[in-house]
């Protein structure tokens, strides 16, 4: 069965017209560099010299038609990754009318929020663009009737749309089975063979842990050939590209940058970053290197640098951390106060080991409780509801339950006391069954945020996990 276009070529071969050859598009790194503006200049970008290469490289044609259907643009943190995915779009939108463009992430604040909004921001900071696009929401129509439209996934929605391009954003994150399914839904359309391509850009992932990514580095790196890019700027001179980490396999280009290579990535700006992540999340964002899914809660030093004298608590309100598994597992109580604004203390810990094939004394949890409800002014206890129905109701009234909910609220109380003890906003005096919890930790990333779960099936890490759900509250309330 012969094509439209096809068609089209025999009919007008029998007429004996000659049809006029498509208008060349303008060179993409000038048009961007002429056109994309940001606001960290008020003007158009200026591109580094290998970000020219590979867009040049990437939005070559032969024949009309572009030499690849998919751009990997994998990049160190703060190298303007999804700028130029946007940059690359807006072009291409810009000169192909009558077509659809979709930005996709995994989440639609996500997708507004990176290179779709790099896209408007571009058009609105553009005076001689900002009236001639129509922009509402997480769409815009530019003059020549071409759409742009920021996406959540949802494959069942967005799937064979046959868009001129498909551009997914932090392609690291995109794990649900929905984003899987939407990545399988978008390949192109036989009809736009050549004149469609799927731009993504992210960092590297978690080893496992990132189902789309992975397999397109595993492809576009790993099998693919090396390509040298090097090339004479008129104005720079010779830029030598031979270490550039750029790959091409079939119709696939990867480029897998592991190197600062931005003027504004200094030095001062990497020490100031290594201070804040641990050496693996340092690799994976400022490295592009792949991390493994579950990594080492926190470094010993990093809690071993919280260790301070305690001043006097005084009857000032503290919250009660409780976490107890299985009735054959450990049952933690921690104890935190608010010092300040954004720092806590560690004023208590007590772990129940069950003994050998026995199980945790109930009835001893429950009277500690309630001594340290003489003891100390708790104002809540924060808990799984869980395992601690029974207890919640025969302790009754007198003491002040909170449901700590183990989805979202986790992730978040988790993440938040990873930034403390990082931080050294967190105070404890060396309580040492905490410490071996802590030890026993492991954080796994879930949902931009992360998880404290057990290193080995065997660890107990309950105190860590009370420790956590202690901190969140306390922080939040006025005390």
């Amino acid at each position: 069965m012969l094509t439209p276009t096809e068609i089209r070529k025999n009919f007008l071969a029998r007429k004996g017209i000659k049809p006029k050859p498509p208008k060349p598009l303008p060179d993409p790194v000038d048009w961007i560099e002429a056109n994309f503006y940001i606001p960290e200049t008020n003007a158009p970008i200026k591109l580094v010299p290998y970000q020219k290469a590979v867009i040049k490289e990437g939005l070559r044609t032969e024949k009309g038609l572009f030499v690849y259907s998919f751009i990997l643009w994998s990049d160190i943190k703060k190298s303007a990754k999804s700028t130029i995915a946007g940059a690359i779009s807006l072009y291409l939108a810009w000169h192909h009318a009558w077509e659809t463009v979709r930005v996709v992430a995994n989440d639609l604040k996500q997708a507004d929020s990176r290179t779709f909004f790099y896209i408007e921001r571009a058009i609105r900071m553009n005076p001689a663009w900002k009236d001639l696009c129509k922009i509402s929401n997480y769409h815009i129509t530019l003059p020549n009737h071409t759409s742009i439209n920021a996406i959540p996934v949802d494959p069942k929605g967005e799937a064979g749309g046959g868009d001129l391009v498909t551009t997914f954003t932090e392609m690291w994150a995109m794990k649900s089975k929905a984003a899987q399914a939407l990545w399988s839904e978008t390949t192109l359309s036989p009809l736009k063979f050549g004149k469609s391509i799927r731009v993504g850009e992210g960092y590297a992932g978690y080893i496992g842990d990132s189902p789309v990514l992975e397999p397109l580095y595993e492809i576009g790196v790993k099998q693919g050939g090396h390509l040298d890019l090097s090339y004479d700027d008129p104005l720079l001179g010779w830029q030598d590209l031979s270490d550039l980490e750029v790959y091409r396999n079939g119709r696939t280009l990867a480029l897998w940058n592991t190197k600062p290579r931005c003027p504004w990535q200094t030095e001062d700006y990497y020490a100031q970053e290594h201070s804040y992540l641990t050496d693996s999340e340092f690799d994976r964002m400022h490295g592009n290197k792949w991390s493994a899914s579950q990594e080492t809660f926190i470094p010993d030093q990093w809690w071993d640098a919280c260790l301070q004298p305690m001043n006097d608590l005084g009857r000032r309100g503290v919250v009660l951390g409780v976490d107890a598994a299985s009735k054959d597992d450990c049952f933690a109580l921690v104890i935190v106060s608010k010092e300040g604004q954004d720092m806590a203390a560690v004023r208590y810990v007590k772990v129940f080991t069950p003994p050998k094939g026995g199980q945790i004394d109930f009835e001893e949890v429950e009277a500690e409780i309630l001594r340290l409800y003489d003891q100390f002014y708790i104002v809540e206890v924060a808990y799984d509801e869980r395992d601690l129905v029974s207890m919640s109701q025969r302790l009754g009234k007198r003491v002040k339950w909170r449901v700590f909910s183990q989805a979202t609220p986790r992730l978040v109380a988790d993440k938040r006391l990873y930034d403390m003890i990082r931080d050294r906003r967190i105070l404890h005096s060396g309580e040492p069954d905490l410490k071996q919890h802590i030890q026993n930790s492991d954080r796994k990333p879930e949902d931009e945020q992360l998880r404290i779960v057990k290193r080995h099936t065997s660890d107990k890490i309950d105190a860590c996990v009370a420790l956590s759900m202690a901190v969140d509250r306390v922080m939040k309330l006025n005390l």
